[in-house]
């Protein structure tokens, strides 16, 4: 019987990252899709719905949509419709729903209503038969395979970059500026290898940790 190995799921999860990217942009002529539909829909407004770490990765495409398509962008608070009923106007907006996994009841409850409202909706998850791509006019994959890590990497990575790729695509780029990252990310991980290696080895008997952070920050 072979000894499982701490950290072996997120070890591996990490370690695809360079080819999940390379894929991802070899294959974004299908969001690229997504982005002319968008572009013809001409939305004056973006409003992004997350949870979680999907909630780090709308707030990276808030800023890259008010930089890049020079749009007003704001998250949504998810309990003004699934709690309080609001019902806002919601012509010419464009909601995207951030979700790996596709499956919460909240996003998806707002993504079915904004979509009644008037609002064209693009669900970006990493599940393609999910809930919440059945629940909005338009979606975006991010394709980075199952995650058997307790914590994101790869799908959260990964769904950065489709962002990115939707972003650019709406302002019609092509997304050129990623076309490296696989190769750089490769790179990356064996350049830091034997430093993480030696970081192994120098905490692995630590059994208290206290760590510092700024804004939205995790600790364990």
């Amino acid at each position: 019987m072979t000894t499982p190995q701490p950290g072996r799921h997120m070890a591996a999860e990490i370690a695809a990252q360079p080819s999940i990217f390379s894929d991802l942009y070899a294959s974004r002529s299908a969001i690229a899709e997504v982005a002319a539909v968008i572009r013809e829909r001409a939305p004056r407004f973006v409003l992004f719905a997350a949870r979680g770490s999907s909630d780090h990765a709308a707030i990276y495409a808030k800023y890259l949509t008010e930089i890049l398509l020079q749009l007003p962008a704001g998250l949504v608070s998810a309990s003004t419709t699934t709690l309080y009923g609001a019902e806002p106007d919601l012509r010419d907006v464009l909601l995207v729903t951030v979700s790996q996994s596709g499956g919460s009841p909240d996003l998806l409850e707002v993504t079915a209503s904004y979509r009644r409202r008037g609002a064209l909706t693009v669900a970006v998850t990493n599940t393609s038969n999910s809930p919440l791509n059945a629940a909005a006019e338009l979606s975006v994959d991010v394709s980075a395979g199952v995650e058997h890590a307790v914590a994101a990497t790869k799908t959260y990575s990964a769904t950065l970059l489709a962002l990115y790729l939707l972003i650019d695509a709406v302002r019609g780029g092509n997304g050129e500026a990623a076309a490296s990252l696989g190769e750089l990310a490769q790179v990356t991980l064996d350049q830091s290898a034997p430093t993480v290696d030696e970081a192994v080895r120098r905490y692995r008997f630590v059994d208290r940790v206290l760590t510092t952070g700024r804004g939205y920050s995790y600790a364990t």
